[in-house]
């Protein structure tokens, strides 16, 4: 499978999933992804769902009220809290072992 690249739009609405399973362990609805992306229909949150799904990003079961499951996640950089540690492999000290 090539990897497609994703529109802004589409974007968006893959990074609201991914916060929206990461907050609540459960998909959203699609009227979830239309309010909070500011989509303006309801087609147009079904036609960026779709073309996500096309590109292998989402799965969607059909009649199914929260059927959607990430395939891939979106590589999104968290910040890092001030005074805590780096990320793994990040600015470790050498000779330092990371159990």
């Amino acid at each position: 499978m090539t990897k497609q690249a994703l529109t802004q739009k589409q974007q968006v609405v893959l990074e609201f999933i991914q916060r929206f399973f990461t907050e609540h362990r459960k998909s959203p609805l699609i009227r979830e992804i239309q309010t909070g992306c500011q989509i303006a229909s309801y087609k147009s949150a079904i036609d960026r769902l779709n073309a996500l799904e096309r590109k292998g990003f989402i799965r969607r079961a059909s009649n199914k009220h929260r059927g959607i499951r990430l395939v891939r996640r979106l590589a999104v950089e968290a910040p890092v809290a001030a005074g805590g540690p780096p990320p793994l492999g990040e600015g470790a000290a050498e000779g330092a072992s990371v159990v």
